[in-house]
This record gives C-alpha cells, sequence and structure tokens, in this order.
C-alpha cells in the first residue's frame, strides 16, 4: 500500500512578510510586494523596481554558528523559512527534530546564487595570472577563504539545512530554474511514498532581485518596464500585460508520513497528493504552443491524486505576466480541466509577489495548502482586461471564499521553468480523504 504524505509545518520569507500569516494575509488582501529596488543604485537601469524582502533579521538558531559565513541572501531567507517550518510542526523536542535522523530529508529548489559585482570581479582578476601557477594556487586559496564559491553553491542550502537539523536521510537540490522546488516537494513526496525516509523539509529559497541576474533578465526583455507604477507591473492574464517583476524569498514545507503525523497528534494542514514532472524539450526560454509539457505535468498529478478534473477547485498558476506564458498556460488548463470550467478559480499570485524562480513553486503550493485551510483563494490582482479564451475565473482583484456547503477540496500549483522543465504538485483536504 503506498504511504500517504500530509503538511505538518510551514514557513516562509517573502515581499509580503517576513513569516507565513504575513505573507498569506499580504496576499490574500491583494497588496503588491512591488517598490523601488533598495539593494543597489538602480536609478540608471531601465527595470528600476522588484518584490524586494524587506525589514528581514535572520532569526536566532536557524543557522549553526559555524556555517553562518556560508550565508548569502536566499539562503538566509532559506534557513529562516525552514526554522519556522519545524517550529510550527511540532516535531521539536529539547532542541532537536523528534525523527530517526536516517529517515529524515531534506529536498529543496535552489538558485544560482547571489554573486554581487564585487565578488565578480575579484573572481575575474584572479584569472589574470598569464600562466603564473604559483601566483593561481595563492589566488584560489584566497578564493576559498573568501568562501564565495560555497556561498553561491546551489547545493549549500541543502547541506546547511540538514547540518542545523541533522537530517541524514536523503537530501536533495533541484535546480530547473523556475520549476525547482515544485519539483523539489514532489521529489520528497516520492521518497516518503517508497519509505526512504519519514519527514521531510522541502521547498525552495531565491532571489532575483540583485545587480546580476537583474541585468540577465534586463537583457532578455523579459521583465515589466512599468517603472512609473512599479505595484501595477505585475498583471498575469491581463490583456496589457508587459513582462514579470523580479522577486526574492523562500518557503518551506515540512512533509511527513501521514500514520506517523496521526499517531503523534500533528495538526495536518492538508495531503500531498499528487506529483507531475515533465520536459517539453521545445526551446530554453519558449512554451510548446500546444502546451504539451504542462499539460502531461497536471495530467500526472491529477491521476496520482487518483482525482478526476472536476474534483479541482483551484489552481494556483505559474502565471508570469509575460505575454507568451499567460496565453500558453490557460491553453493547457483548458485542455486538462475543460474550456468551459466557469467553477474553476485560477489564480497567479505573482501578481501580488513576483516571480521568485526558484522558490516560486514552493511558495505558490504553500498558498494552495493555506487556501484549502481558510477556505479563501487569493486574487489575481491588476486584472483590468482579461485574455479572451479563457473561462475560467480568474480571481479579479479580490481574494474569494468558499460556502461551507461547498468547500474547496483540492487546488494545485502549476511550475513551468526555463529550459522546459515543469511540475504540478496538488493537494487535498485531509479530511476529504481520510
Amino acid at each position: 500500500m503506498t504511504r500517504r504524505v500530509v503538511v505538518t509545518g510551514i514557513g516562509a520569507v517573502s515581499p509580503q512578510g517576513n513569516d507565513r500569516e504575513s505573507t498569506w494575509a499580504g496576499v490574500c488582501d491583494g497588496k503588491s510586494g512591488a517598490g523601488a529596488i533598495t539593494q543597489f543604485e538602480a536609478s540608471t537601469w531601465p527595470v528600476k523596481f522588484a518584490c524586494e524582502v524587506r525589514g528581514f533579521r535572520l532569526p536566532d538558531g536557524a543557522c549553526l554558528p559555524q556555517h553562518e559565513k556560508y550565508l548569502n541572501r536566499p539562503s538566509e531567507f532559506g534557513v529562516a523559512a525552514a526554522l519556522e517550518a519545524i517550529q510550527d510542526s511540532g516535531l521539536l523536542k529539547d532542541g532537536h527534530v523528534d525523527c530517526d535522523p536516517d529517515f529524515f530529508g531534506v529536498s529543496v529548489g535552489a538558485g544560482i546564487g547571489a554573486v554581487s559585482p564585487k565578488e565578480l570581479a575579484m573572481m575575474l582578476r584572479s584569472l589574470a595570472t598569464e600562466g603564473n601557477f604559483e601566483e593561481l594556487g595563492r589566488v584560489v586559496q584566497q578564493q576559498a577563504e573568501s568562501r564565495i564559491f560555497l556561498r553561491n553553491h546551489p547545493g549549500t542550502l541543502a547541506y546547511l539545512l540538514s547540518a542545523r537539523w541533522n537530517a541524514r536521510g536523503p537530501v536533495t537540490t533541484v535546480h530547473t530554474a523556475c520549476a525547482s522546488s515544485g519539483q523539489s516537494i514532489g521529489q520528497a513526496l516520492l521518497q516518503i511514498q517508497r519509505g526512504e525516509a519519514d519527514v521531510i523539509l522541502a521547498g525552495g529559497a531565491d532571489s532575483l532581485a540583485g545587480e546580476l541576474l537583474l541585468a540577465g533578465f534586463c537583457l532578455l526583455g523579459a521583465l515589466s518596464r512599468r517603472n512609473d507604477a512599479p505595484e501595477k507591473a505585475s498583471r498575469p492574464f491581463d490583456r496589457d500585460r508587459d513582462g514579470f517583476v523580479a522577486s526574492e524569498g523562500a518557503a518551506m514545507l515540512v512533509l511527513e508520513e501521514r500514520e506517523r503525523a496521526i499517531a503523534r497528534g500533528a495538526r495536518i494542514y492538508a495531503e500531498v497528493s499528487g506529483f507531475g514532472e515533465t520536459e517539453s524539450a521545445f526551446r530554453i526560454t519558449d512554451l510548446p504552443p500546444d502546451g504539451r509539457g504542462t499539460v502531461e505535468a497536471m495530467q500526472d498529478a491529477v491521476a496520482m491524486a487518483g482525482l478526476a478534473p472536476d474534483d479541482v477547485g483551484y489552481i494556483n498558476a505559474h502565471g508570469t505576466s509575460t505575454e507568451l506564458n499567460d496565453r500558453i498556460e490557460c491553453l493547457a488548463i483548458q485542455r486538462v480541466f475543460g474550456e468551459g470550467r466557469t467553477d474553476l478559480c485560477v489564480s497567479s499570485t505573482k501578481s501580488t509577489t513576483g516571480h521568485l524562480i526558484s522558490a516560486a513553486g514552493a511558495l505558490e503550493l504553500m498558498f494552495c495548502v493555506l487556501a484549502l485551510r481558510d477556505q479563501k483563494v487569493p486574487p489575481t490582482i491588476n486584472l483590468d482586461h482579461p485574455i479572451a479564451g479563457c473561462a475560467f475565473d480568474f480571481v479579479p482583484h479580490r481574494s474569494k471564499s468558499y460556502e461551507a456547503s461547498k468547500p474547496l477540496r483540492a487546488a494545485l500549483s502549476n511550475s513551468i521553468g526555463f529550459g522546459g522543465s515543469n511540475s504540478a504538485v496538488l493537494v487535498t483536504r485531509h479530511e476529504a480523504r481520510s
């Protein structure tokens, strides 16, 4: 019999707030997280705004003291979100996670790091040795001691979390761009189902609000340039969308084998019931016109959950606010869930949070879980002129609450990454599958 997996803890750091509940409240209230960039001087940039994390301070105890030298901006967000999730799960006992370390794992989606131009210049200078290998050896030693590489390696966050919480089971890092943390949560689901772990801390962390990565996306032409009205810039599924808004943050979920969670009296948020991951194999930055990879990921998630498409009441769409993504994602949702689903709520919380890249899937799955808990789905703000041809309820401007007689029972988080990676994670009300 396949083991079932539930969510027993959640933590978050985002442009909406530095914890789970303030983030959820800001998103449900339709508050935009966008504003002028503060991390560097951006007055001469073509894009002068982002959704930044503000007022953040690394909580005491989030990371082992000897490992703080390996932290960068996104990993600070990740270890803070992990601390909140672990505390929320009720698994802490005398300061330790109450689980056999060999069956406690970590699975995270991580970005490519947040190297500053100053660090980059130092690395480039280190290469100008003109064949002087003695000098090169000295510089390499300096670089190792400055820990540039380790601070910005995608695998560092998983190490920091496993070391902090003594997780010696499966430890996984996924780096598939915008699909990263959705796939990391899906892998955690499969690992617990197979009996490789009983508890896994799963999620993602990233920052696209620094100079180098932001410059890259400026050059791609993927970012909105509404510098005069940043709060109106992210407008998924709107006729007048012109690109996404860069963001940063982290979200972490504690996934636990269901019977274990019940036996210890844990508070269960929801069940992780389905997962699909596919590769579109089309172009690095474009979706195939028929949306095939996205379609297949959602179909696989629904099938794993043992549900019919009509059972799914809410989709947190990838919804980036780019012309191509929104149009093709709508087509993909229609192919899976039907063209006439006027009862299906499809919202994009990127309208309020911006795009967290490797952390997006985890944060948006958190919103799905909390939507089941509160029977309320967050809105798509700035949706003044919905794109034609889609009958879904895009939840424009204001959140929507469900009646007790017709509850929301299943929600799906959709993620589509550069390189063609797709993930879909489906969660259900625990009571609905008892």
